[in-house]
């Protein structure tokens, strides 16, 4: 029996991360001689801050209740419960002056599935999506498995002889000549960025909505570290789908809430987008989970109406900014290499001026450090590697010690 001609496909291409977190297993360290327990990993695309109390204590509360567990295994609407979409409506404007109804809503098992089902919703096999280089390094893969025949095309954001972004001069300039010549169907970037932290300015985010919507397209946003941002949140972050029909937000709690593996996503657009999503969604996962809906709403309800969910998410985020803050002069003190100050998010990349596959190889086997390759996330991070303080952020002092040890070994110190 032989798997179809895609998955073969696929599995002879794995994704670049997930190949370097193998080489970072328990076992591969051991056989590498190194001691797992010593290993310092910027690796993990996760956030290590605990969730809030009060989400945990609403899972207990249904745990405890034998008729509330009950409840909580039976099957949800497609869209989602209504009362779920409507807590994330009032969330959005608490939190961002988003204007939505539940008519803008659906809310499903992931980003990331969302995400997929998105591609399928909007595009044809044979369309072509925009992606910015660097990006998120699922992209790609999902793009192909969802829609096989697409072709993506990339746009440089990031100056690599200046190791900074561009302008927002410069990539709108750079954006209005490649959709011109490409026509994409789809321009999907997150803000903040994953793997560069950057987030992208309002003339040059206002450029591409203009333009996709003149031109039929759709704009994608990625919104996963939307309130770990740590400048001034653009306006963008406010628009809905009735400024912008052609805008479409995704959304997750992985990151905010710590549920990583409490999965659980929403998407925002306009309603025949919802609508279309919804038949999609029939097919791909049935209907998002119920349990995660119950606890979710229960303690956004609470949250919002006690203002300990604002107090909560400027804590966290306070968190991630000293986090990156030292990353950053730990960076500079030891290694003095090129990298980026976050704007928000988990990350900064750092240009280490070698292939960085065999960058991160060497340094882990000599000095039990983990960085990721850059490579999967476009060409542009060929000799870059992307650096993690996400898992760190509720122990800083390791943070200090992994580049230590890596100017050690690279006679830096």
């Amino acid at each position: 029996m032989e798997l179809s001609e895609l998955i073969k496909e696929m599995v002879a291409t794995p994704s670049p991360i997930r190949q370097i977190m193998k080489m970072a297993s328990r076992q591969n360290i051991i056989n590498m001689g190194l001691n797992p327990d010593e290993i310092i990993s910027y690796g993990g695309g996760w956030v290590g801050h605990h969730p809030p109390e009060e989400l945990r204590e609403a899972y207990e509360e249904i745990c405890r209740d034998a008729e509330k567990f009950h409840d909580a295994g039976k099957y949800s609407p497609t869209l989602g419960f209504d009362e779920c979409r409507e807590a994330i409506a009032e969330m959005e404007k608490e939190l961002f002056g988003v204007k939505l109804g539940i008519e803008n809503i659906i809310v499903g098992q992931s980003s990331t599935q969302l995400t997929h089902d998105l591609f399928i919703t909007l595009a044809n096999p044979g369309d072509k999506i925009l992606l910015f280089d660097p990006t998120y390094a699922n992209y790609p893969g999902q793009i192909k498995m969802a829609l096989r025949d697409a072709k993506i095309v990339r746009q440089r954001v990031l100056d690599v002889e200046r190791w900074e972004y561009k302008s927002e001069e410069e990539m709108a300039e750079d954006f209005k000549e490649i959709y011109e010549r490409e026509k994409p169907k789809i321009v999907l970037f997150p803000s903040p960025d994953n793997p560069s932290s950057q987030v992208f300015g309002d003339k040059f985010v206002k450029t591409i909505a203009d333009i996709c919507y003149e031109g039929n397209s759709f704009m994608i946003i990625d919104y996963a570290y939307k309130t770990q941002c740590f400048i001034t949140p653009p306006s963008y972050f406010s628009w809905s789908p009735s400024d912008y029909p052609n805008m479409i937000a995704v959304h997750s709690n992985s990151k905010w809430g710590r549920g990583l593996g409490r999965r659980l996503g929403w998407v925002d657009a306009s309603p025949d987008v919802i609508d279309a999503m919804e038949r999609v969604q029939q097919c791909s996962i049935l209907c998002p989970d119920t349990m995660h809906q119950f606890a979710f709403l229960a303690y956004v309800k609470r949250a919002l109406q006690d203002g300990s969910l604002k107090r909560y998410l400027e804590e966290v985020k306070e968190g991630y900014r000293k986090a990156a803050k030292l990353t950053i002069e730990a960076i500079k003190e030891y290694l003095d290499m090129p990298c980026l100050v976050p704007q928000g998010g988990l990350y900064t990349l750092m240009k280490v001026g070698e292939d960085s596959d065999e960058f991160v190889k060497r340094v882990l086997k000599n000095t039990g450090v983990l960085f990721i390759p850059g490579k999967g996330f476009g060409e542009s991070l060929k000799e870059a590697v992307r650096i993690s303080y996400g898992p760190h952020v509720e122990n800083i002092d390791v943070i200090k010690e992994g580049f230590k040890r890596v100017a050690e070994y690279l006679g830096k110190s």
